[in-house]
């Protein structure tokens, strides 16, 4: 096989004047923009590009596009690159895979001699026993494992996601996908056009024929004029339940990859087929390549991919072949017509090209055909990938040789190559029907969509009747079955398996296609049964006696083409969030803390400091990451009786009650205080990292059980900034900044809200809370001015002692006051009374989230959060100590929060503990992480500080 780059083809897609200069096996080579890697490595003489998995026999382009299963490269730290897909770039290293020490001296290719006892389930044969030398097995096999090498150490690339809605996605953009995008455009649908190769047009791209380059010429026009968006080296990799796709884009300008999420009113199927190879001795010998192949090599990148080819054809492609290779200046020896009965049934030649085909008798002597090319044009395979995800089962029509969609949703419609055979007219005319059916149930969706969602805009008129399939149906070409010859060969050129292997897996019992497969590892290879699944179907048809249609085929699952964990994983950093009062906390020797996805105040220097000061004067804390819910609606109390164990239907305006909430299973999910702000006006607090889950919760409950309801939300915690003021002196200092509220204890009590102006900025709300135990006022005020409202209290609380506190200072102080915090002192397991605010649960209610666990629960005995004091309290036990029984290891609970108390100077706890172990007063034995044991007491309450609350309350 001498390949050579040839003269400027019309149809060619490389730009010659550009050239690009990289190595392949460390020798230096180039190529032109636009080529593969393939076809540059092809273009200059390259023949072999990589070894088999099993035998590790040399192999050469098979197919020339993506699912060419001999193309697998290493490309610097990027292993199994699809060369025959992969864009050439300059600098590019690129090294073959699966061959040591080098490719044309492979040692693993002794596996070849040894193959006729690596037969199928060669492996479950022989390393099953005795199980005690696995290990050894294991490292043995591991040296032959193929593929291509990882480094660990090589930088994350930047991966996206997106989630978009469009009316009709088009998988495919050959020419019945373009217009059926086209027409469902024209018809008023948002469209999305999928195409898996780097331009649109499909088999129109590689075609010589004048008429088929206009077509190409027209349809692109057509496209550029429209609002259609169209994704190309994109994949629409799986489709699951309610058109839910998953689409892989390759060619973001920015992203290496971008998984889109789309939900599609209809998805248009129109894949064209998959040009499969034919089963001979001799067939994965490099210099036997498809009909594809050879026109893609020839037309797309100007390559000539032999001297003397030899044609196999049953069809117009393989034809078309035979022409395109005449032209470009190869001898055709022999075209061996397959609709005539005729068949090629081995090559010959060394391990690394043809020399020979062997023919019919009578072509030549003995039936041997000099050549160092055979093309083989034996049929295709409907890829129905995206049918068999909708619950399409195929059918086989041995007139055609091919698999066909039978019976697919109706929001789901195939076109093009896998729906029939006709003209290139008649594709383009099937197509445009498809789009416009398409579109026309689209529409009938969408409607049905807006009108049954609550809080839509009203939509106009009655629901478009569902669309009736009148398109007039493809015809189906006559095609012979040609699937084996007279000799046996490759069948999965991934996984060296056989014709032979699939018989004698029939033999051995695994006659069902099915077991066949997984006991031979037929299709499971890179390729995915793309090109190898029909044959392996015959394969064991012709085992059994049997026809394909009683075989039947196997069903392909998402996805349809290979996805990166890169992909799959998306952005390998997290956005980071800071509220805008961070340029004092920096300017002011902060030491910043990540919780969640903010950057917070940890501490100013000294914790302790600041929490004395808070205790003795007044501090401010940056609480803004509070999660905050604006909730209106005259249904919003039945909303926060729902949500919260307590009740709500009462609430007063102005007033402020906490809450708890607790998931179905009754485990406590979330807390926080809500306000009253006017008649149907509320604001919801939440911890910090629960204000995204809260906020789905919520609408989750609006939305899927009371949609009736009328109630509004909009998450507003980055809308405000939230300040709070803490300490005895704290109402003297917001009564020098706030207007037109009354501070006073008898007005503005604690648990109450207010709406303020400060700092002469009006919108601001406040309310009288306690989380750090001292009189304190939680000041939200609109985002923008938070900058400065936090530094004009600063300012005006100069002679009062007023400085800043982080999140340290106020984490003591909580436990000071025995707060807990959920996710913390509470995990997943964590029940609504085992908080020990078992009294604010009132299972009197008609109805809440949890109601029938928490009611079981009520009855239980149950672990409970506790506070505890170390006997020795200059020991500060380490958070998640075990609380165990004695000396023995029988753990009884955990420590939970623990820190040393400046207020109290002294350490202090909360725990988990066993029911019985709950008292106060009741001794436990701590196991710290060092090993030693110490004791501790229960005490009676959970606040270690002023447990009456008279500081709180002011």
């Amino acid at each position: 096989m001498t390949m050579s780059r040839q003269g400027v083809q019309p149809t060619e897609v490389i730009d010659r004047a550009t050239k690009l200069r990289f190595s392949w096996n460390g020798k230096r080579f180039s190529g032109f923009e636009g080529d593969t890697i393939a076809s540059a490595l092809a273009a200059s003489g390259v023949g072999v590009f990589s070894r088999s998995m099993k035998y590790h026999r040399p192999r050469g382009i098979l197919t020339a596009d993506y699912w060419d299963p001999n193309l697998m490269v290493q490309v610097g730290d990027d292993p199994n690159v699809r060369a025959g897909h992969r864009l050439l770039e300059a600098g590019m290293d690129v090294r073959s895979q699966n061959a040591w020490p080098s490719l044309n001296r492979d040692l693993k290719a002794a596996n070849g001699l040894l193959g006729r006892f690596l037969s199928a389930g060669f492996y479950y044969k022989t390393f099953m026993r005795p199980q005690w030398l696995w290990p050894t097995y294991e490292r043995v096999l591991a040296t032959f494992a193929p593929g291509g090498k990882i480094d660990i150490d090589t930088p994350h690339g930047y991966h996206d996601k997106r989630y978009t809605h469009p009316d009709v996605v088009v998988a495919g953009a050959g020419p019945a996908g373009i217009e059926a995008a086209l027409s469902a455009s024209e018809a008023g649908a948002g469209v999305l056009l999928v195409e898996h190769e780097h331009a649109v047009g499909g088999h129109l791209r590689y075609s010589s024929d004048a008429a088929d380059r206009a077509a190409l010429a027209e349809l692109r026009a057509a496209l550029e004029a429209s609002d259609i968006e169209v994704l190309t080296d994109s994949t629409v990799t799986g489709r699951y339940e309610d058109n839910w796709l998953g689409i892989c884009q390759r060619s973001h300008p920015i992203a290496v990859e971008r998984l889109i999420k789309a939900r599609a009113k209809t998805l248009v199927v129109a894949p064209g087929l998959i040009e499969r190879p034919y089963v001979f001795e001799g067939n994965d010998r490099p210099g036997v390549i498809t009909s594809g192949a050879a026109r893609r090599l020839v037309n797309l990148w100007g390559v000539k991919p032999g001297e003397r080819a030899v044609v196999f054809t049953a069809n117009a492609d393989g034809d078309a072949a035979a022409a395109d290779l005449e032209r470009a200046g190869v001898e055709i020896a022999s075209v061996i017509d397959g609709r005539e009965s005729r068949r090629v049934s081995a090559t010959q030649g060394s391990s690394r090209a043809v020399d020979a085909v062997i023919a019919d008798a009578g072509l030549a002597s003995n039936g041997r055909i000099d050549a160092d090319l055979l093309v083989v044009a034996a049929g295709w395979t409907a890829p129905t990938s995206l049918l068999n995800m909708a619950g399409d089962r195929p059918v086989y029509d041995a007139a055609a040789a091919r698999f066909f969609p039978s019976d697919a949703p109706s929001n789901v419609l195939a076109t093009g190559g896998l729906a029939g055979d006709g003209s290139l007219d008649q594709l383009r005319s099937h197509g445009a029907a498809t789009g416009r059916l398409a579109a026309a149930r689209a529409a009938a969706v969408r409607h049905r969509l807006q009108a049954r969602t609550t809080r839509a805009l009203q939509v106009a008129g009655d629901e478009p009747a569902w669309a009736p399939d009148e398109r007039v149906a493809l015809g189906r070409d006559a095609h012979p079955e040609l699937y084996r010859s007279d000799t046996h060969g490759m069948v999965d050129y991934s996984e060296d398996v056989s014709s032979k292997d699939l018989v004698a897996a029939t033999k051995e019992g695994y006659d069902s296609v099915e077991l066949a497969k997984r006991f031979t590892t037929a299709t499971m290879g890179p390729s995915q049964g793309k090109l190898e699944t029909v044959n392996t179907v015959a394969a064991i048809a012709e085992a059994r006696g049997e026809t394909i249609a009683e075989v039947g085929t196997t069903v392909w699952r998402p996805p349809y083409a290979p996805l990166t964990l890169g992909a799959l994983a998306g952005r390998v950093f997290e956005p980071v969030r800071v509220s805008s009062i961070h340029p004092w906390h920096e300017a002011n020797g902060v030491t910043t803390i990540q919780a969640g996805q903010w950057i917070r105040p940890d501490h100013y220097g000294d914790p302790a400091a600041e929490v004395r000061n808070v205790r003795e004067n007044v501090g401010l804390i940056d609480v803004t990451p509070l999660g905050k819910l604006d909730l209106r609606g005259p249904d919003v109390p039945k909303l926060l009786s729902l949500l919260y164990v307590n009740k709500w239907m009462k609430l007063d305006v102005g007033r402020v009650r906490y809450g708890m909430m607790c998931a179905e299973d009754g485990v406590v999910l979330d807390d926080g205080v809500t306000g009253r702000l006017g008649p149907d006006h509320y604001v919801m607090s939440t911890t910090s990292s629960g204000a995204g889950g809260v906020w789905e919760w919520v609408e989750n409950w609006l939305q899927t059980e009371r949609p009736d309801w009328q109630v509004h939300v909009t998450p507003v915690t980055t809308a405000y900034a939230s300040i709070n003021v803490a300490g005895p002196r704290s109402r003297e200092l917001m009564s020098r900044v706030t207007e037109g509220v009354d501070l006073s204890p008898e007005a503005f009590g604690y648990m109450t809200v207010r709406s303020a102006t400060v700092v002469g900025v009006s919108g601001c709300f406040m309310w009288r809370i306690g989380f750090t135990g001292e009189l304190s006022f939680e000041l939200h005020v609109p985002a923008g001015h938070g900058l400065g409202v936090w530094q004009a209290l600063m300012d005006a609380g100069q002679d009062l002692g007023v400085g800043p506190f982080g999140l340290e200072g106020q984490r003591i102080m909580r436990l000071e006051k025995g707060h807990f915090i959920v996710g913390q002192d509470t995990d997943g397991l964590t029940l609504g009374p085992s908080t020990g605010l078992g009294a604010l649960i009132k299972l009197d209610k008609d109805d809440f989230a949890g109601k029938p666990e928490l009611a079981w629960a009520a009855d239980r005995q149950l672990p409970q959060v506790v506070a505890i004091q170390p006997d020795d309290p200059r020991i500060v036990p380490d958070e998640a100590s075990q609380i165990v029984r004695g000396e023995t290891n029988e753990i009884l609970g955990r420590i939970t929060s623990s820190r040393f108390s400046p207020t109290l100077d002294r350490s202090i706890c909360l725990g988990q503990v066993e029911p019985d172990l709950a008292a106060g007063g009741t001794k436990l034995t701590v196991l710290l992480t060092s090993g030693e044991r110490i004791s501790a007491t229960v005490i009676d309450h959970h606040a270690h500080f002023d447990p009456a609350g008279e500081r709180l309350r002011g």
